[in-house]
């Protein structure tokens, strides 16, 4: 085994996730699973509890052996007063490790490979309740919306895309900001940047008319 080829660890989408490449995308699974990336969840908290990852790695190998997310309460009272208090809120050994067979969670040797991780796909897929606790985690359990039916289709088609031209939502044009429960989410920070592009996206057609006379500049 190569070592250190078979994942990514990176940042940030501001959620708990990862996602899966492949040698044959046409026929995805965990023979030809090639590498996972770790998308680890952000300390600012627009997207839920604030957080941070721990890697357990082998030492030899640089393979994966486990991922424990810590995350500071913003619903505890002492929050705002005393300042965040960091707990682990869950180690991806224990809560998918028991999801494929034969079960990794008590093998603390055992790596956290792509193969495995498309396994846990394939678990999620099949199991509702087990999916449902993987989306909660994407926002560290702050107010979890429900994902059924094609959210969740996509969702674990998101999974399986590491190769950006298999991309499972649907890009749009502009930059979006989303909301949860009336709470205004907006992964872009800062209150200046945030009016600056929401000005220029209310002007959607000059700036087709910008990327027109860009592509004619690079024709010429």
């Amino acid at each position: 085994m190569n070592k250190g080829i078979n994942k990514i660890l990176t940042g940030h989408t501001h959620t708990d996730e990862f996602q899966i490449s492949y040698s044959n995308y046409a026929q995805r699974n965990a023979k030809n699973a090639l590498m996972t990336s770790y998308i680890a969840p952000s300390m600012t908290p627009t997207s839920g509890h604030p957080a941070f990852r721990i890697y357990t790695v082998d030492p030899d190998t640089y393979g994966v052996l486990d991922v424990t997310t810590y995350i500071a309460d913003m619903t505890n009272p002492t929050y705002q007063t005393s300042g965040p208090t960091w707990t682990k809120y869950y180690s991806a050994k224990e809560a998918y490790g028991p999801l494929v067979s034969p079960s990794i969670a008590s093998n603390a040797k055992a790596e956290l490979t792509p193969a495995f991780w498309h396994n846990v796909t394939v678990a999620l897929e099949g199991n509702s309740a087990e999916f449902g606790k993987y989306y909660a985690r994407k926002s560290r359990g702050w107010k979890p919306a429900a994902c059924e039916g094609d959210c969740k289709a996509k969702e674990i088609c998101q999974l399986r895309a590491g190769r950006a031209q298999d991309n499972c939502y649907e890009p749009k044009f502009g930059v979006h900001f989303s909301k949860r429960d009336g709470e205004e989410v907006d992964e872009c920070e800062g209150t200046r940047v945030r009016a600056v592009l929401q000005r220029l996206v209310g002007r959607e057609d000059v700036l087709r008319e910008k990327i027109e006379v860009a592509k004619r500049e690079c024709q010429a």
